[in-house]
């Protein structure tokens, strides 16, 4: 682990990186949705993800847990329960190729998910650990789907809260709305409703028409990963206060028709005029010039992590 990451302040990450043998995408499936709910208990835990192979020929998995600080991640990686689960991975690959199983500290990253859906989820309290192995088992079901390309779980900021946020990504729409109709989904859905008072979803395209506009000299468009983190940084606080104020004043209605709702202001806050207005803010970052110096993509990936930490910092107390 380098020095940086051993600075105790800074958020620090935990991949697996792991080469299926034939014929064990099943049980792989189960495998990471244990693997990325398992630490949601552990103090300094923030979320979990797995992304699957994208390029041609690649065949690598990761599984990327975020904690707080390293310490804290630390503390997770010598648990008995990630013991167990490292032990349960190598059954899924050949134990005959060394770089088959690894696990390092490292940075995630950015995500090249094409379509992504963002679930904001309020769970009965009480119901946290069951919501947690219902998750399991919808992880591991979406993750056998033609063109699953990863997912998110991030559970409370704090143990006043009970919202869980997940995001879901597929190489497609097409894909990703045949996973959303599918009838395994639509049984999951039938269970979820005894745990959960009430949930939202929205839908992250990877090309947010109107909202950026491509450089008119070049012809070019932001990256998606770009486009992505600013839409996450103006819909987080829209959904959290949603579900904060609109929630009970729309608790008469049926689940259809208070997520019909809650989308539709979502929708027309993003498009005027929080997208307007963070697009023109960090448009230096979105497109920058040819000459730029190097370290402005950095700069602005960690303006945005940092404006991250303030936003679920107020809003925790809600």
């Amino acid at each position: 682990m380098s020095t940086h990451t051993q600075n105790s302040g800074t958020p620090a990450a935990l991949v697996v990186k792991i080469k299926l043998r034939p014929g064990v995408n099943a049980e792989f499936s189960a495998w990471h949705a244990r693997m990325t709910t398992a630490p949601t208990g552990t103090p300094g835990f923030v979320s979990a993800e797995v992304n699957a192979p994208t390029a041609p020929g690649d065949d690598e998995w990761t599984v990327i847990q975020h904690f707080r600080n390293a310490g804290q991640m630390n503390a997770w990686r010598v648990s008995e329960l990630h013991r167990r689960l490292l032990e349960e991975a190598k059954a899924l690959v050949d134990q005959g190729n060394p770089l088959a199983l690894r696990e390092e500290a490292s940075i995630d990253d950015a995500s090249h998910s094409v379509v992504t859906e963002v679930v904001t989820t309020y769970v009965k309290p009480g119901k946290e650990r069951d919501y947690q192995q219902w998750a399991e088992k919808i992880h591991g079901a979406e993750a056998q789907y033609p063109g699953y390309r990863g997912g998110f779980l991030q559970p409370p900021a704090s143990d006043d809260q009970h919202y869980w946020t997940t995001l879901v990504r597929f190489a497609t729409p097409e894909q990703l709305d045949a996973w959303l109709n599918s009838d395994v989904r639509r049984d999951l859905l039938r269970e979820h409703e005894l745990l959960v008072k009430s949930w939202e979803h929205h839908r992250l395209p990877s090309s947010f028409a109107g909202w950026f506009p491509p450089d008119p000299a070049s012809g070019e468009s932001p990256s998606n990963w770009k486009q992505s983190m600013l839409v996450v940084l103006m819909l987080f606080p829209i959904v959290m206060l949603e579900l904060r104020f609109l929630s009970p004043l729309i608790s008469g209605l049926n689940m259809s028709e208070g997520t019909f709702v809650g989308n539709v202001i979502s929708v027309v806050l993003l498009a005027w005029p929080f997208m307007p207005l963070i697009v023109t803010a960090m448009n230096w970052w979105l497109l920058p010039r040819k000459d730029a110096p190097r370290w402005v993509t950095p700069a602005g990936v960690g303006l945005l992590i940092a404006l991250y930490a303030v936003e679920i910092a107020v809003l925790s107390f809600l």
